[in-house]
C-alpha cells in the first residue's frame, strides 16, 4: 500500500481545489518519501484513518482561509493574547490533535513550508558543537532531522503543549531517535538550565507569543558566544493561534538586532510561491527564516 497515493485520493475526493494543487505539487521524491514515513506513523502507530488525516489537512487549509478573510477585512489577527488561544488551541486536546496532524502534513505540501524545511536541512548540517536546544518542536520532524545528522553531543527540547510533547516523543521513538533526546513540557519563558548552547532552533514560535522580543533576548542569553540560532517566523500570516503581527521583514530583523543578534543570513518565502514584491504589496503571507549569531 502506498500511503501517499491513498492520502492524495482522499484529499481529491473531498476538495477540488486541493486536488488541483496536488496535481502540480512541487515536492522532490525524497520529500515525498518523508511524507510517506509520516503518514505511516500516523496510520500504523497512532491508528488514524486516512480519511481523518485528509480531514485534518483540509481543516488547516480551511482555518487559514477563514483567518485570512478576517485579516483582509480588519488588518489584524483575530486574537492578541496567549490566554485566548491557549483556551481554544493548546489547552484543547481534541483541537490540538487535529491542528498538529494537519499542520505536520502541510510542511511537505505547501511550497512555502517545503522551502523553509529545505533551508533548515541545508544549514543545520553546517552547525556542530556540544549542546543543541529546540524550542517548540511541535510534531518533531525538524528535531528528528537535527538528531539524525548527529552534529551535537547533547540535545534538548521543550514545548508548552502537552499534546505536542507527547506527539514529538512518540515520533522520536518511532524513528529510533528517542535515546538522544526527550522533549520536556515547559514554557520557554520558565525554562532554566546551566547549559549554554552551540545551536538553538525555534521554528514559527514568535508569532504565537505576546512578547517575542523577550523570547529572543532569552535565546541570546542561552547561546554561546560562538553559537548560532536558527529562528523562523511569519509576516502577515493569519492563523487562529497567531497573536503577534509582524507587518514586514524589517520589523522582524530590527527586533532580532534589538535582542542583541547579528544576522548571518536570512530568506523570505511566500504563500503560493508568488513573487516577493507582490506579496509585500498585497499584504500576503511571508515566511522568514534567519541564521543568527551573537
Amino acid at each position: 500500500m502506498d500511503f501517499l497515493d491513498e492520502f492524495i485520493r482522499e484529499v481529491a475526493k473531498k476538495n477540488e481545489l486541493q486536488k488541483k494543487y496536488l496535481e502540480n505539487w512541487e515536492a522532490s521524491e525524497p520529500e515525498k518519501n518523508e511524507l510517506r514515513t509520516i503518514l505511516h506513523f500516523f496510520t500504523e502507530e497512532l491508528h488514524y484513518g486516512m480519511d481523518q488525516i485528509a480531514d485534518a489537512y483540509l481543516f488547516i487549509n480551511d482555518m487559514v482561509m477563514k483567518e485570512t478573510y478576517y485579516f483582509a477585512k480588519n488588518r489584524k489577527y483575530r486574537y492578541s493574547s496567549f490566554e485566548e488561544v491557549n483556551k481554544i488551541v493548546y489547552d484543547n486536546p481534541s483541537y490540538m490533535e487535529k491542528y498538529m496532524l494537519g499542520l505536520s502534513i502541510s510542511d511537505y505540501i505547501w511550497i512555502n513550508h517545503i522551502k523553509m524545511l529545505r533551508y533548515f536541512k541545508d544549514n543545520i548540517n553546517l552547525f556542530k558543537g556540544e549542546n543543541y536546544l529546540e524550542i517548540g518542536p511541535g510534531f518533531g520532524q525538524y528535531l528528528a532531522k537535527a538528531l539524525s545528522m548527529d552534529r551535537f553531543k547533547k540535545y534538548f527540547a521543550c514545548d508548552i503543549s502537552k499534546t505536542s510533547v507527547d506527539r514529538s516523543n512518540r515520533f522520536l521513538k518511532y524513528t529510533g531517535l528517542d535515546e538522544k533526546c526527550r522533549v520536556e513540557e515547559k514554557d520557554f519563558f520558565q525554562y532554566s538550565t546551566d547549559n549554554l548552547f552551540d545551536c538553538i532552533v525555534m521554528g514559527e514560535v514568535l508569532e504565537h507569543v505576546e512578547n517575542p522580543l523577550g523570547m529572543l533576548e532569552k535565546i541570546n542569553v542561552l547561546l554561546k558566544p560562538t553559537g548560532k540560532a536558527f529562528v523562523t517566523t511569519v509576516i502577515n500570516a493569519p492563523a487562529v493561534d497567531h497573536i503577534f503581527l509582524f507587518e514586514n521583514a524589517e520589523v522582524v530583523l530590527d527586533m532580532v538586532r534589538e535582542a542583541g543578534f547579528s544576522i548571518v543570513d536570512y530568506i523570505c518565502v511566500t504563500e503560493g510561491d508568488i513573487p516577493l514584491e507582490k506579496a509585500i504589496k498585497t499584504g500576503r503571507a511571508i515566511d522568514i527564516a534567519m541564521i543568527l549569531g551573537k
